[in-house]
């Protein structure tokens, strides 16, 4: 290597380092002081090679205490500190755009610092375990449609039946021989009730359905859960004004309970289930309580020793199925606090399917096609028949204690 280029690599090198320690470190000064100094001198009278690798490894050594003292003060730098040493860094790009060599450059004013978890960018999910699925809210452990008879109809708007209406007139009796036998007549009516549809719609992006786990899964789950509710409260409640059913606890549906309300809950369902077979000629097949109502029973306690007992003529099976009198019972927040029900489930009433409740996905839906969504649909076409005005009387769980 000449003078010409030892001096060009020189000046280089002691440009680069002057700029980086200006202003920041005396002791870095005073060094590039000497080895300027020294310059000088070789350019008069010129260089040996010995002298070239001393000077060498004095501006290595400098170089290298000037990265360590960045290194270690990288994490207390000043924002115009960090913008300094991005420019420096970016000197030629800087002056590739002043002499409009390039349309642009950048500078990323970012601190050195430790690696972490917060150096992941992108996302949030780094480190999180994803549970397979969606959490759903509870369902409901007893439907109506789980202890209603149930059938089929086909089409049509309504179904109409025929039922025995009162004892009808006359009576059957002993005849004498060669007496006028008794003439007797029983009336019936005819009783229409219409088919109703129950349904509900949703719409979902087509993204969130194929990139949310167990999406179609859940809306498979949930949806007829919530469409089940709501066949519960029309077999119970519904007011039979289209587009309602109506329901078994809607008046002329059912019989009142004619129980003290001052007698403890036992004994009300006890009296109505002497009324529906002694009075109505009914079977008692079925009683339907609020959990809460349900569950009292086991808090029966015996008089003196205060043990917990059954009231006496209930008991609980192997099966899990508490039985009144033998009668099965349900406990359901189907029906309302604070009624209960006893009646003759088999016979008296009973819902008709036309199509059964069913799930479907449209994608020609409105602006579905233009905004990339899906429509879901769920619904069905339901005929509740009630055969009679006292299959099942409806009581009060409240227990009102009598003035003394």
């Amino acid at each position: 290597m000449d003078v010409k280029e030892f001096e060009g690599v020189l000046d280089s090198k002691l440009a680069g380092l002057k700029t980086q320690v200006e202003t920041k470190n005396t002791e870095f000064q005073g060094s590039l002081s000497a080895l300027e100094s020294q310059l000088n001198d070789y350019k008069e009278k010129g260089i040996s090679a010995e002298q070239f690798e001393t000077m060498q490894k004095h501006l290595d050594s400098l170089d290298i205490r000037v990265q360590g003292q960045n290194r270690e003060t990288a994490q207390k730098k000043s924002f115009g500190s960090i913008l300094e040493q991005e420019i420096l860094a970016k000197s030629d790009e800087i002056a590739k755009f002043e002499r409009k060599e390039t349309k642009s450059f950048s500078l990323e004013l970012k601190a050195v610092g430790d690696m972490s978890t917060t150096n992941v960018t992108g996302g949030n999910r780094y480190g999180q375990i994803m549970a397979d699925g969606i959490r759903m809210n509870p369902n409901r452990k007893v439907h109506m449609s789980d202890i209603l008879p149930g059938g089929t109809i086909g089409p049509g708007n309504s179904f109409t039946f025929m039922r025995e209406n009162g004892q009808g007139e006359g009576a059957i009796a002993p005849v004498a021989e060669g007496a006028l036998k008794p003439q007797i007549d029983l009336d019936l009516i005819e009783t229409t009730v219409q088919i109703e549809t129950i349904a509900g719609w949703l719409r979902i992006s087509r993204k969130m359905l194929n990139n949310v786990p167990g999406m179609i899964s859940f809306l498979q789950a949930r949806l007829p859960e919530k469409f089940q509710r709501v066949l519960d409260a029309q077999i119970l409640y519904g007011n039979g004004t289209t587009p309602n059913l109506k329901g078994i606890l809607t008046a002329g549906n059912f019989v009142a309970s004619d129980a003290l309300a001052s007698a403890p809950l036992i004994e009300k369902i006890i009296n109505d289930i002497s009324d529906l077979e002694d009075t109505y000629e009914r079977d008692a097949n079925g009683i339907l309580l609020r959990p809460k109502d349900y569950y009292s029973f086991f808090l029966n306690k015996a008089a003196g020793s205060g043990e917990y007992d059954l009231p006496q003529g209930v008991t609980f099976g192997p099966d899990g199925q508490l039985r009144i009198l033998g009668i099965p019972t349900w406990a359901s927040t189907a029906i309302n606090s604070p009624d209960y029900v006893v009646g003759d489930f088999n016979m008296g009433a009973q819902l008709l399917t036309q199509e059964g409740m069913r799930i479907e996905f449209f994608d020609q839906d409105g602006t579905n096609v233009r905004e990339n969504k899906i429509t879901v649909r769920i619904e069905g076409n339901y005929a509740l028949p009630v055969y009679g005005p006292d299959y099942f009387i409806r009581g009060d769980a409240t227990f009102t204690p009598a003035e003394v």
